[in-house]
């Protein structure tokens, strides 16, 4: 699974309380220059909202991808937020997020960018895999589960 081989555990956030879209971005965006990933947290926080307020990247079936492709990103890269008791994200059914993928990639990487998302949107389709996913009291329950999704363990 491609998610799987993005996500490390350093990029991966389990939330307990209430955050908005906005701040849940934002500390995704923190995940990913932490990582290395990108080089200037405030060019991708900005390529990331301005992507956001062009349309919510709120899918429904409680996933969220919220996305950028900017030249201060190194390679194509993944954080994922996860929230138990879910948070308004304007998704297309109405319904709460609880899993926020954010995906990032240089503009010169369409290849894994797209891959990424494709992977990200295709979990509305799974929605054992979302539920484990929402429960997971730790980053390796995770890793776990995403795991056994991509060895075709449901």
């Amino acid at each position: 699974m491609v998610l799987r081989r993005l996500l490390q555990p350093h990029t991966i956030e389990i939330s307990s309380g209430y955050l908005d879209k906005w701040s849940a971005i934002e500390r995704l965006a923190d995940l990913i220059v932490s990582s290395g990933k990108a080089t200037d947290r405030d060019t991708l926080l900005s390529a990331i909202l301005d992507r956001e307020r062009r349309g919510s990247t709120g899918f429904g079936h409680g996933i969220a991808i919220p996305r950028a492709r900017t030249e201060i990103v190194r390679e194509v890269g993944a954080a994922l937020g996860i929230s138990a008791p879910g948070m308004d994200f304007d998704s297309t059914d109405g319904r709460p997020c609880h899993l926020v993928f954010l995906i990032v990639a240089p503009p010169h990487e369409p290849t894994q960018y797209l891959e990424a998302l494709a992977a990200a949107a295709a979990l509305r389709q799974r929605p054992s895999l979302i539920a484990r996913l929402k429960e997971a009291g730790c980053v390796d329950d995770v890793l776990a589960s995403l795991n056994a999704s991509r060895e075709g363990r449901n």
